[in-house]
């Protein structure tokens, strides 16, 4: 990777210096056996900014926001989400964990939960919030994510794109600090799909920390303050959406927008 690449990756948007930054990594490295899924990624994300990452299948996207959570640890570098490390101890891990907020491509909802005790469960496991202010919360964040009838309906009674919905608002009830989307609408039906990003978009205007991997260069195009390109386990290319879509530089990430746009 370029130097300059590396200058933009960690460069802000909106003028913010890096001691804004609520995400840093630096020099990360992740193998898979044989496979290296990240070479060195050097990345920060500010507070309040939404950041997309797009890319080939294989790329690292995944790898990359995994990482930030440890759903998988990264083999060099540092991570440090809010001002804490990644490190091997499990006390730092559960830290960060509660201030990250994930969503999946599946849903991975209890099945033999409600809608309700979905969303309310963590709260009341992690925070100690009790029974009555975990399930208040609940209603709040079903209503927020537009699907308050659902309270007491079971997951398998819920379409693809209502699923999703408690999953956003199951990890926004743990009050994190940075959400993290990876590929939130690739498991759903072509008609749901506005249905979720529609809630993504409203979390971004809120003023949430998020970092979307996603296919959808339209809602990239929309919604993100960054746009992040991805190739071969390395960032190529950093820029808002009209740099990036209009006038990418790298010829990687030319390539790429041609077959997709």
């Amino acid at each position: 990777m370029s130097e300059s690449v590396n200058a933009d990756a960690t460069q802000m948007s909106g003028g913010r210096t890096d001691s804004d930054a609520i995400v840093v990594l630096e020099g990360v490295h992740k193998k898979f056996k044989d496979f290296s899924a990240l070479k060195g990624v050097d990345f920060k994300v500010g507070k309040r900014e939404v950041v997309v990452i797009i890319g080939p299948s294989g790329s690292g996207k995944s790898t990359l926001i995994r990482c930030v959570n440890r759903l998988e640890e990264h083999d060099k570098g540092r991570i440090i989400v809010d001002g804490i490390e990644l490190t091997l101890d499990i006390r730092n891990i559960e830290e960060v964990r509660k201030e990250t907020g994930m969503v999946f491509q599946s849903f991975n909802l209890f099945p033999h939960l409600t809608v309700l005790s979905n969303v309310a469960i963590g709260p009341r496991q992690v925070r100690k919030m009790s029974k009555a202010k975990s399930e208040e919360l609940a209603h709040e964040l079903l209503t927020r994510v537009k699907i308050p009838e659902q309270a007491e309906k079971f997951p398998a009674q819920l379409s693809g794109g209502q699923q999703q919905r408690v999953a956003i608002a199951r990890a926004l009830a743990m009050k994190p600090k940075v959400m993290l989307f990876d590929e939130p609408t690739s498991a759903l039906d072509p008609e749901m799909i506005n249905e979720v990003l529609d809630v993504i978009k409203e979390l971004a205007k809120d003023g949430m920390t998020m970092i979307v991997v996603t296919h959808e260069m339209g809602f990239a195009r929309e919604v993100a303050d960054r746009v992040v390109f991805m190739s071969d386990g390395e960032i190529v290319e950093v820029g808002t959406p009209s740099e990036l879509f209009d006038h990418p530089k790298d010829p990687r990430t030319q390539k790429f927008l041609s077959q997709i746009l």
